[in-house]
């Protein structure tokens, strides 16, 4: 008996540990996947991304990818916060890209940036454009959208060329 204390203490852990991982923000696990030009429902959270454009900047040294995102609060009595981190692009080498916040990239294209956090309350939406630069032979996969960082949940939204 004094040799299956451990093994039993190892099932009893692990058994803690395992019921831990059931709670919501075990969803990123498997995300659900969508293509551009819908409304997804994640969480709280309606997000569309409208356009997608892929170029290169005005210099001539840098490719930049352009998306223009939405969010709708249609559920939720408290405020959603919004923001640029709650996106992230991807290529087909796994390889993620974080939506950049320099003033030029969004001015030069007469865009409005989405800004780096802004609060939606119910019944409102926010829409504005985010900016990933990103190297000239990379070959985008999708995007990814998250809700937080607790209780995560995600989608990601396959891009089609």
């Amino acid at each position: 008996m004094k040799g299956n204390v451990p093994h039993i203490l190892f099932i009893v852990l692990g058994a803690i540990v395992l019921a831990a991982c059931g709670t919501k923000g075990s969803q990123m696990a498997e995300p659900t996947v969508r293509t551009t030009q819908e409304w997804i429902e994640v969480g709280d959270y309606d997000v569309l991304v409208h356009e997608f454009v892929d170029e290169t900047d005005s210099q001539g040294d840098q490719r930049v990818i352009f998306i223009n995102v939405e969010y709708a609060n249609n559920r939720s009595n408290e405020a959603l916060s919004c923001r640029k981190n709650q996106w992230y692009l991807y290529d087909d080498q796994g390889y993620s890209y974080e939506a950049g916040s320099k003033a030029s990239l969004y001015d030069d294209k007469n865009l409005q940036y989405l800004g780096g956090e802004r609060f939606i309350t119910l019944n409102k939406n926010l829409r504005g454009w985010l900016a990933f630069e990103i190297p000239d032979d990379a070959v985008v996969d999708g995007i990814q959208f998250i809700t937080g960082f607790l209780g995560t949940e995600s989608v990601d939204i396959f891009v089609k060329n």
